[in-house]
């Protein structure tokens, strides 16, 4: 987490620190880079030389959540980092400040970034494709509407862990933007999280939409948990997955599914754990 306190003027810099500015650059940066984001601007204190210099330190991870107490100060944080980041979480954000969540997400998608997670009260994040698609390697969102993408854009191919919980994918035909998200990281995705996953969307006439099937097919996929519960997921199914190594899957008890196209595609799996979610009784059984 960031330092809260006031800024203090930098002292002179004692034998210590000097033995630190010997370092050459490079391993200098990488010791820095090694502690969390706030102990490394709290090294602004330790001398003149010193007080900006957190700046330039790349590979930061950046972790925000609701004990920091002055927001505006983490959002100048965000602007000041270098790039390129290792990783970004941010959650705990205070209501009133929800709104400008995608505009520190835009911030910080041009540095190059490697993990993202977000945890914001529904809020849309029409930012998140400014994120470098071949640099993106983690990402997790919780509690977040997915706008559709520009139309140049051609998905998060460098992905090896995508974790969606309380998802929700506006506009058209969100279940086809779900599916090529997972497509277009299946040469690289070898972790998948899906839960409680919606989509949004108006039929012709302003009636109940019929949300269509998708299909999760990623053949370097090891690991998968699938709590695809909720009726607005639409029809879903497995598809080639010959390294899996563990599944955990449960199953909207309403919706009918063929269970031996599914147990076939899980042909590999060593781990698999299966149950069934009433929606009557909301239990898992």
């Amino acid at each position: 987490m960031l330092p809260t306190g006031d800024s203090h003027q930098p002292l002179p810099a004692p034998p210590a620190v000097r033995q630190l500015d010997d370092l050459p650059s490079d391993v200098l940066y990488k010791l820095l880079a090694g502690l969390p984001a706030g102990d490394v601007v709290r090294t602004s204190v330790l001398s003149q030389a010193w007080s900006s210099r957190w700046e330039s330190v790349p590979d930061l991870e950046i972790d925000l959540d609701d004990r920091v107490r002055d927001w505006e100060s983490a959002a100048g944080f965000l602007e000041q980092c270098a790039a390129p980041v290792r990783g970004v979480s941010i959650r705990g954000i205070p209501l009133r400040l929800s709104d400008r969540a995608d505009g520190w997400v835009r911030t910080v998608a041009g540095k190059s970034l490697r993990s993202l997670s977000l945890a914001l009260d529904m809020t849309p994040l029409p930012s998140l494709f400014a994120c470098n698609p071949a640099a993106l390697a983690e990402l997790k969102l919780v509690t977040c509407v997915l706008p559709p993408p520009p139309p140049a854009f051609t998905g998060f191919r460098g992905l090896t862990a995508l974790d969606l919980d309380f998802v929700l994918f506006s506009g058209e035909k969100g279940w086809e933007r779900l599916e090529a998200m997972i497509s277009a990281a299946a040469p690289t995705l070898e972790k998948l999280r899906l839960a409680n996953i919606g989509f949004h969307d108006v039929a012709p006439g302003g009636g109940l939409p019929v949300h269509g099937a998708w299909i999760i097919q990623a053949p370097n996929l090891r690991w998968l948990e699938l709590r695809l519960t909720m009726a607005g997921a639409g029809s879903w199914e497995l598809g080639h997955l010959p390294k899996l190594d563990y599944a955990n899957i449960t199953l909207n008890a309403q919706e009918p599914r063929d269970y031996g196209s599914m147990l076939a595609a899980l042909s590999s799996v060593r781990e698999l754990e299966i149950g069934n979610f009433d929606c009557a009784t909301f239990q898992a059984v």
